[in-house]
């Protein structure tokens, strides 16, 4: 971005030109001397002809519409690097993608067997259980894949077996899923998939072999220790036996100390609780002494109110009734006095009246166990001294013996156990088994394309985003005015208007854009009190020459107004006054704007003209006679606004607008220079922008109506909750507020639904989330900190109707979306039934519909059911009606030449040839070349022939019947004929053979059988 040049001039250079020395008096006098003859309250001036324009509240550091513009501008550039950049990646992965084929198999964890149990008492050997998640570290660990390789005989590397490799346990089951990815082959993927499976199943069982093993040595060592231990009690035992005389252990000995144990044990508890029981009877007649039941209750009440106040607030209803009960409690307390007598009379203090009883209780409870320590003292003895008869060999004796049967039935408990592992160790099974295993036809075979499809896609996508980037940024770079939005950051005043650079259809003409631009213009400008002139100075920057063009346009639109029309210029034409003329003599303008009134005068400066002082006081006093010209414009272009001069003219005038050329001046140094007007009271009303880029306003308006179709879609999309209505039910709890629970809570016949102190609330045609949003909102009147949970129960107010030849019909509830087929099936599918022995569905598909208000869906139900085409499966809404006619009322008639001839029923798949077996076939005298079809005989009929030849001999399609077809079946065209050969070939040959028996063979029977009568 070019460097902005500081302002050329100052306050203090200005004044040196007016001749002064102090800046404030003569302004003063000059601006008192304009305003004078002006009404500046002037009522029909809009807002938008204040000197400052009001701030908008979101001020962009750039045009938005610019920067689409430039987008939309450079498209083709966006089409090509995309088209590069896509060709580009699908070139890279046509290289590096391939086909890629998946095969699967799942094994499951096995329970250990039972069949191994050795021992009768304590529980049975089972190696130690191996995890879900320790099986598949291990799985993915490089010694199995190295085994799994040896296996493979090293066909494969390990890297493509690691890599292809995914072991997924199945959610809350005993499966562990194996999938094998590789690029080689099917067949190869199998092979691999095949030998890591067994390679991880003989791995579960080499783990459960070696928990075994080692359980079995470790078991092996226990009974060796037992054993030693066991020999030194028998050697023990067998010598104290020997030194003592004793054969046995008195057995009553081991009773007697147990029962001392137990007694010892009771009475010293007792005892305990004893002693604890004097300690409790002083605190609780200390406290019953401190009692006061008022204070108490008191008390009591105020805990109760803070309590529900942190709860709830002050507005619900225990609330108010604490508060007021509360109030009565202390004004009580303050007319009865303190009490501090005991015991409490009854049902004065539940405290006073509970420490009371607790006195009594355990008194009486000291005085029970003083008894009961007494006899168990005595108890106690009573053991001791039989003990004290018994010889103490005999208790050495017994407590030896006792040691021997420990370690016997711990040696037997480990022997079986040992025995357990080793059947383990020689019968593993191991702790998972195959569950499946893919065959050949299940392999899945994944072909780049859509790798290659999004590779495409991505690289079109980044290399026109990077192109869009780069026109972006380069945009917001350029410091230029180039658009309405710039040059209205760059002044802050409104664009009345941006006169194209090309024009075309598209666009207005030159005088229609000047026409519009000035009707807007004039309301702003300020006009003397006494309808003089209205006179506008036009600034611009010193590169720029687009004033004067500006200053025509604007004059020609004023004379078409009816207006005359001065302009003061720099360019000076052939039929222009000079100025120095015109301030000579300025009553002249005026005299010749009332005779010309068909074109603006113009006034040009000459050479001579060059603002000096005494040219600037010429200027003064022919401005002032203009001013007073009734019904004129004058329009005046100032030198540049770099120049002293400029600001000097502004300050005179009335009215001051801004006219540049897109692409001339830069939005810093524009706004730089405008700032020293405003600094000075210069009044700014709007600005104007010539040879202004044609923003395409076609491509702009598709660009909005695909981000507001965008928008309308997410919307829609973030829109899935299913609206309540009546006859809904939900579930509706409060957390932290405890009882608040309710369970299928019904949306009432007319929309609402009531909810403790939330009554009324309407309800129907709202989410779930909007429902939780109302009742927090009125919940929280009652409730501190309500947090409300909505979930839905039932959802009866959605439904669709499916009626005739279905299982169930009637009304069906869609508590979620459903589509035709789901519909269906939940109304029980379509009815069957037999036809000519066979189980038919008696809907008649074709003549099928789906109704939603007063249109009949695009759906071909047939198609969806006969020929799955799932195209046709559209969403249901509720109040959608689904009919399904019945087949058995469609007939077709069949006649002719065969077998069994009339009426047949129709179905779905009913075509000639099917009726023609129906009727059981042709006759002979049927001609199979000619079957004729009559359709539509009772209004519109129409003829089809049918050649069953070609259909039979696949050469054709069959011919599909519909309802009241007539099928007739023609007679062969030489059946008579045929009929007549027939029977004169059987004549001939009946009499040659007469003739010819009768000349060449005898009768047989050369007697009569018979008598003859006579």
């Amino acid at each position: 971005m070019n460097a902005v040049p500081p302002t050329s001039f100052s306050l203090t250079a200005i004044n040196r030109k007016r001749g002064i020395s102090s800046p404030v008096a003569p302004r003063q006098r000059e601006a008192t001397a304009l305003i004078e003859p002006m009404d500046l309250s002037n009522s029909a001036m809009p807002a938008a002809a204040s000197a400052e324009p009001a701030a908008p509240s979101i001020k962009l550091p750039f045009d938005p519409l610019r920067v689409i513009d430039a987008i939309i501008r450079r498209w083709w550039l966006m089409l090509l690097s995309g088209l590069i950049f896509s060709a580009a990646l699908l070139a890279v992965g046509w290289l590096r993608f391939e086909t890629l084929y998946t095969v699967k198999s799942q094994i499951i964890k096995q329970q250990l067997a039972s069949a191994f149990r050795q021992s009768d008492s304590g529980e049975s050997f089972k190696p130690t259980d191996l995890t879900i998640p320790t099986l598949m570290s291990l799985m993915y660990s490089g010694a199995t894949i190295a085994a799994t390789g040896i296996q493979l005989e090293h066909r494969y590397e390990e890297s493509a077996l690691r890599s292809g490799l995914i072991v997924a346990a199945e959610r809350n089951t005993d499966i562990v899923n194996i999938s094998m990815t590789s690029n080689v082959s099917a067949d190869a993927v199998l092979e691999m998939l095949k030998a890591y499976t067994e390679t991880v199943l003989q791995l579960s069982r080499e783990l459960q072999r070696s928990d075994a093993s080692n359980m079995k040595a470790f078991l092996q060592k226990q009974i060796e220790r037992t054993d030693v231990d066991l020999l030194k009690v028998n050697e023990e035992l067998l010598a104290y036996g020997r030194q003592s005389h004793l054969l046995d252990a008195d057995k009553q000995m081991d009773a007697w100390l147990a029962e001392l144990g137990n007694f010892t044990l009771k009475y010293e508890t007792l005892k305990l609780d004893h002693d604890t029981l004097d300690v409790r009877i002083l605190g609780v007649e200390r406290e019953l002494g401190k009692v006061d039941t008022n204070a108490a209750r008191v008390d009591t009440a105020r805990k109760e109110l803070a309590d529900l106040r942190v709860r709830y607030t002050d507005e619900h209803p225990a609330v108010v009734e604490s508060m007021e009960k509360l109030h009565s409690m202390e004004q009580q307390m303050k007319s009865s006095g303190m009490r501090t007598d005991a015991p409490p009379k009854p049902g004065e203090s539940n405290v006073a009246e509970s420490l009371y009883l607790d006195l009594v209780r355990l008194r009486s409870e000291k005085q029970v166990m003083g008894e009961q320590l007494t006899k168990l003292l005595a108890v106690r003895e009573g053991i001791n001294e039989r003990l004290a008869l018994l010889p103490r060999q005999a208790m050495e004796y017994a407590h030896i013996k006792s040691r021997k049967q420990t370690l016997e039935t711990s040696r037997a408990l480990l022997a079986g156990r040992q025995r357990e592992a080793a059947l383990y160790e020689e019968n593993s099974q191991g702790y998972f088994r195959l569950f499946s295993m893919s065959r050949a036809q299940d392999v899945s075979a994944v072909k780049p394309t859509q790798k290659l499809i999004m590779a495409g896609a991505g690289g079109f996508g980044g290399g026109a985003l990077l192109v869009a980037a780069i026109v972006v940024i380069l945009t917001l770079l350029d410091g230029y005015i180039r658009s309405s939005g710039d040059l209205k950051r760059a002044t802050g005043l409104p664009v009345l208007g941006a006169l194209p650079l090309k024009l075309d259809s598209t666009t207005e003409n030159e005088d229609s854009w000047a026409f519009r631009t000035w009707t807007r213009l004039q309301p702003m400008l300020q006009t003397h009190t006494n309808g003089g002139a209205m006179i506008c100075g036009v600034l611009h920057a010193a590169e720029d020459n687009a004033a004067s063009r500006l200053i025509g346009l604007l004059a020609d639109a004023a004379i078409r107004r009816g207006l005359a029309c001065i302009t003061i210029t720099r360019e000076l034409t052939e039929d222009a006054l000079t100025l120095t003329a015109a301030v000579d003599q300025p009553e002249r303008p005026g005299k010749i704007t009332r005779e010309i009134t068909n074109r603006p005068y113009r006034i040009g400066m000459d050479e001579e003209w060059q603002w000096t002082p005494s040219q600037r006081q010429q200027w003064q006093a022919a401005l002032a006679h203009w001013r007073t010209l009734p019904g004129v414009v004058i329009l005046i272009e100032l030198p540049a606004v770099e120049q002293p001069e400029a600001l000097l003219i502004a300050e005179q005038l009335p009215n001051l607008i801004w006219a540049g050329s897109s692409g001339t001046c830069l939005v810093q140094k524009v706004q730089d220079a405008l700032r020293m007007y405003r600094d000075a009271g210069c009044r700014l009303i709007a600005a104007v922008l010539d040879r202004a880029p044609t923003l395409r306003p076609a491509a702009l308006a598709r660009f909005g109506a695909l981000a507001l179709l965008l928008s309308s879609f997410s919307s829609a999309w973030a829109q899935t909750a299913l609206p309540l209505g009546p006859g809904d039910a939900v579930n509706i709890n409060m957390p932290g507020f405890e009882g608040l629970e309710r369970k299928e809570v019904p949306v009432g016949p007319d929309g609402k639904l009531t909810y403790m102190q939330a009554r009324d609330i309407q309800v129907s045609g709202l989410s779930l989330d909007q429902l939780r949003e109302k009742l927090v909102t009125e919940l929280r009147r009652y409730y501190r900190n309500a947090r409300v949970v909505v979930t839905p129960s039932t959802f009866q107010s959605r439904k669709v109707y499916v009626l005739g030849k279905v299982v169930k019909k009637g009304a069906i509830n869609l508590d979620r979306p459903l589509t035709i087929l789901e519909v269906v099936a939940e109304a029980g599918g379509l009815e069957t039934g037999l036809f000519q022995q066979n189980t038919v569905e008696l809907a008649d598909l074709g003549r099928s519909f789906v109704m939603r208000g007063q249109t009949r869906l695009p759906v071909n139900l047939e198609a969806l059911f006969l020929h799955g085409d799932m195209k046709q499966n559209a969403h249901v809404e509720p109040g959608d009606y689904l009919y399904f006619p019945s087949a058995n009322s469609n007939e077709i008639y069949v006649l002719g030449n065969v077998k069994m001839q009339g009426t047949q029923g129709l179905l779905a798949h009913t075509s000639v040839h099917s009726a023609i077996a129906q009727a059981g076939g042709f006759t002979p005298k049927a001609y199979t070349r000619r079957v004729l079809v009559v359709r539509g005989s009772f209004e519109k009929p129409e003829r089809f022939v049918v050649d069953m030849e070609d259909v039979l001999t696949a050469r054709a399609k069959g011919f599909r019947l519909e309802p009241k077809d007539i099928l007739f079946v023609a007679d062969k065209p030489w059946a008579r004929a045929e009929e007549l050969l027939h029977m004169a070939i059987n004549a001939f040959l009946q009499g040659a053979v007469s003739g010819w028996t009768r000349a060449n063979i005898g009768p047989y029977i050369q007697q009569p059988i018979l008598p003859q009568l006579r």
